[in-house]
């Protein structure tokens, strides 16, 4: 059974703080991205501005926050809790509520190792995309994208969960609706949302084909 780290004396310790604020900069990166290269015409939709804000934190995430996570956990015997530096101890703090972070676990490592080869490309490919006027490829991509992302955080948890949680810590809100719930509830909702936008924009382009077909 997986032991789990005490919670710490004072849970808003500084480098909870960093860690939060880490992920408020990169979102703030992110909007000012979508500011300086997405197109007028695109910029004034809110879907396509959140569209593009998205892609571009989730690139920015995938090649910082989880590139930084693979750095120090492979290969083994590389881990999180023997590394040192910033980002060291993010994962760590992180590890706080869900210890495999901190062990290397070969599962969320795999995942982890494919979503920085393939998932941030792939963003940054889709945000790319949406900057090129009248192209719409990039729709088709973020499904991809999107589908490929809720694989992801159901093979990280669904193993976990059928074996009873052993790695999961919630014995503090901050673990549970923070950083295990929230933060991984964001690659739920949105690539859902994601899949649902594009996918009705593709399949109303699928249907003006075929009736101008049938004329």
């Amino acid at each position: 059974m997986t032991v789990h780290h005490a919670p710490p004396p004072t849970l808003l310790t500084q480098t909870t703080l960093l860690s939060l604020a880490s992920t408020v900069a990169l979102l703030a990166l992110a909007v000012a991205l979508a500011q300086r290269l997405l197109p007028a015409r695109r910029y004034a939709g809110a879907a396509q501005r959140f569209t593009f804000v998205w892609l571009a934190f989730d690139a920015l995430v995938h090649f910082t926050l989880e590139a930084s996570f693979v750095f120090h956990s492979f290969p083994r015997p590389r881990t999180v809790n023997s590394g040192t530096g910033p980002f060291a101890a993010l994962w760590r703090e992180y590890a706080l509520a869900d210890t495999r972070w901190g062990t290397s676990d070969p599962t969320v490592v795999s995942i982890e190792l494919i979503t920085v080869l393939g998932a941030g490309p792939l963003a940054a490919y889709c945000a790319n995309g949406m900057r090129r006027p009248r192209n719409e490829a990039w729709r088709l991509w973020i499904i991809i994208l999107s589908v490929a992302e809720l694989y992801g955080g159901w093979m990280t948890f669904a193993p976990e969960w059928i074996t009873g949680s052993p790695s999961l810590n919630t014995s503090h809100p901050l673990y549970t609706w923070v950083y295990l719930a929230f933060f991984n509830g964001l690659w739920v909702v949105i690539p859902l949302w994601l899949i649902w936008d594009s996918g009705r924009v593709i399949l109303r382009a699928l249907s003006v084909t075929e009736e101008t077909k049938a004329k």
